[in-house]
């Protein structure tokens, strides 16, 4: 059976923002998405290669340093930037819906790098990487409908540094490229060209979450 036009949207907003990553320079690695038939109409996509490894993410009980090397080591991503900071993406569709999604970013400094500043560092052998300190990034938007509660657990919410309690309610389901394009934006202060890709779906938020601090869009 092919696949629902969600799972084609989701694959063409994927491949489309990917595309103009490379052009920047911006990826280093990208791992091509993986299509999974669950159902007569239920499909997941997730990364090529996946394993239980990198569900490490929701490990409450380890360092962001140790989750990032695990993730590096087992290639546990969508896509891996040019300072090897981490996204990951996932998203499981039934009958041409979106009933489940996760976003990933993670970032072993806080820093800025350069390109040309890491390019001199590994020209010169250096490991910038595991040398440099820093303040690890880690942020998980998700979209789970059936865990939501009023006022607690968002059905698309954001967690900051895999707190458990922190679930920063949010407008809607969030596209690949929005948040990509939120990612670069805010912790890169990169600019992509190319528009961005809506889901033309209702929001999830609540009346109640939207009067909470919450992240919206217009």
């Amino acid at each position: 059976m092919p696949a629902s036009k969600m799972v084609k949207h989701i694959l063409d907003d994927m491949k489309k923002t990917n595309e103009e990553l490379w052009k920047k320079g911006i990826v280093r690695d990208a791992k091509g998405a993986s299509v999974k038939q669950t159902g007569s109409d239920s499909w997941e996509i997730s990364f090529s290669g996946k394993n239980d490894s990198g569900s490490i993410i929701l490990d409450k009980h380890i360092t962001a340093t140790r989750i990032i090397e695990v993730l590096l080591e087992n290639l546990q991503y969508t896509l891996l930037l040019y300072d090897k900071g981490i996204i990951q993406a996932e998203y499981e569709i039934s009958n041409d819906k979106i009933v489940k999604e996760r976003l990933v970013f993670m970032k072993k400094h806080n820093k800025i790098w350069d390109f040309k500043e890491i390019e001199a560092y590994e020209a010169e052998d250096k490991d910038w990487f595991m040398e440099e300190e820093g303040v690890p990034i880690m942020l998980r938007i998700d979209y789970a409908p059936d865990d939501h509660i009023e006022g607690e657990h968002a059905a698309t919410h954001l967690t900051l540094s895999n707190q458990e309690c922190c679930r920063i309610p949010i407008k809607g389901i969030v596209t690949f490229s929005e948040f990509v394009r939120f990612v670069l934006l805010h912790f890169y202060d990169i600019k992509l060209d190319k528009a961005v890709f809506r889901f033309d779906e209702e929001d999830t938020i609540t009346s109640l979450e939207k009067q909470m601090m919450h992240i919206n869009w217009i």
